[in-house]
């Protein structure tokens, strides 16, 4: 997923946390270590080695609501269900519901991900996510108002901005770099013009991404146009927050002039279709973003409203979604990859890292199997279409971050499979109970 588009058959060597060669480059670097040899080869014959997945938008505490959450409505799923569920977590649970986020994820091809987090526990979200080793972003939820937030979700702006901050204090750059620290307001109807000014000043002095919504659904779009007198795009310019630290996820009811002013201010978007699709947002017309130049990448949303955090399926969805929007020029199926590979970096701005497999980059791929029946025959002469239409999640063989074989065929290598699982199943029941006892319906 280089610029030139490199595709063809050949080794890869990985010294420590980097690629060091490529190719027909891998003799020579071989020839540089101790006995001419690396100290562990994987067989990637008739597989396609690519860079990881980067999945731009997720919410990994809502792991444990799979299933629990089906509203076909935004703000009647987000009120009588998310918010509710959410404010029950304890840092047990939150650790639990990260953890099988991260065990579905690793199993398909996922080394990067943009998460949202919570209001709370957030310390708890990076201790996991650095004993895992992978790479990610995350923040803790930013909410200070809000129509049907359980009492007590919603505190003073000065509070949350604090805790947040904190958090970054602890987190951002931590692990060798492997994990950031975002501001994450959760959209407009939950957070205060003074918050969102704060959020604004806090960023510029730290240089730290803005992660929020915007234009997800229609009801969402009617009430942030009577809450504040505008839409989404134009409330952010009006309040000097479109920026390139600014990713906004979703972008489904994005008009012309919106995607003008996301584009003259360089912020990403997230295309999320299978959530879109659930929950009857909408669908999003990623091919207008990229005609304005706009950087976007893609993300799957969270497990309670697509209800799988996988990378394949998103891509499938957001190929066909394009065909349906614009059916004279649709994204070709590398531009899907693009979007799922390093252009998902580039809206993370953190694409000389990761994205690509080039000398020098972070050692951030995955190995894929396409010899199976919906792959085949012709993998090797399209490997783009081999992965976009073809492949599936349990097709990954190999994940590998910073140069760590974190999977490999069915084995996690900082993950207990049968302990997560076990640990989801209680967990989740009972919060379940704690948010029923609370009044959720």
């Amino acid at each position: 997923m280089d610029a030139a588009g490199t595709t063809g058959p050949g080794d890869l060597l990985v010294v420590d946390d980097r690629i060091a060669a490529l190719g027909p480059g891998v003799p020579a670097a071989l020839a540089k270590l101790p006995g001419g040899r690396a100290d562990r080869t994987f067989d990637a014959s008739d597989t396609l080695v690519t860079p990881g997945f980067v999945h731009a938008h997720l919410h990994l505490c809502q792991t444990l609501f799979r299933g629990r959450a089906e509203q076909s409505d935004l703000l009647r799923w987000l009120r009588e269900r998310i918010w509710p569920l959410e404010w029950q977590h304890t840092e047990v649970s939150l650790a639990a519901s990260v953890r099988l986020a991260l065990l579905e994820m690793l199993s398909g091809g996922v080394t990067c991900f943009n998460d949202m987090g919570t209001t709370r526990h957030t310390d708890v979200i990076g201790q996991v996510l650095a004993d895992t080793g992978v790479r990610a972003t995350f923040g803790q939820a930013l909410m200070d108002v809000g129509e049907g937030v359980p009492a007590g979700m919603a505190e003073p702006a000065g509070v949350v901005l604090e805790r947040a901050l904190a958090v970054a204090d602890r987190w951002h750059g931590h692990a060798n770099g492997r994990l950031r620290v975002s501001l994450a307001p959760r959209f407009i109807l939950s957070c205060s013009e003074s918050l969102w000014a704060d959020v604004r000043d806090a960023s510029r002095e730290r240089g730290l991404l803005v992660h929020t919504h915007i234009a997800e659904a229609p009801s969402e779009g009617a009430a942030v146009k009577a809450a504040v007198g505008c839409h989404a795009a134009h409330y952010f310019a009006k309040h000097d927050l479109l920026s390139e630290r600014f990713l906004g996820a979703h972008g489904v009811w994005l008009d012309d002039a919106e995607l003008d002013l996301v584009a003259r201010a360089d912020a990403a978007l997230v295309h999320c279709p299978g959530s879109n699709l659930k929950l009857g947002s909408g669908l999003a017309d990623v091919g207008a973003w990229r005609a304005k130049g706009i950087r976007c990448g893609l993300g799957s949303d969270g497990a309670a409203c697509n209800n799988r955090l996988d990378t394949f399926a998103e891509m499938g969805l957001a190929g066909g979604i394009a065909r349906v929007k614009r059916r004279d020029a649709p994204l070709g199926a590398r531009d899907v990859l693009a979007l799922a590979t390093i252009e998902g970096a580039r809206a993370l701005g953190i694409a000389d890292e990761t994205g690509s497999l080039e000398v020098g980059k972070q050692a951030d791929l995955a190995v894929t199997d396409v010899e199976g029946p919906y792959s085949a025959p012709f993998a090797a002469e399209d490997p783009y279409t081999a992965l976009v239409y073809g492949a599936c999640q349990r097709d990954v063989l190999l994940t590998v971050v910073a140069g760590r074989v974190l999977y490999e065929r069915e084995t996690w290598s900082t993950l207990d499979p049968n302990r997560v699982n076990a640990e989801a199943k209680s967990e989740a029941r009972a919060l379940l109970r704690r948010a029923e006892a609370a009044g959720m319906k």
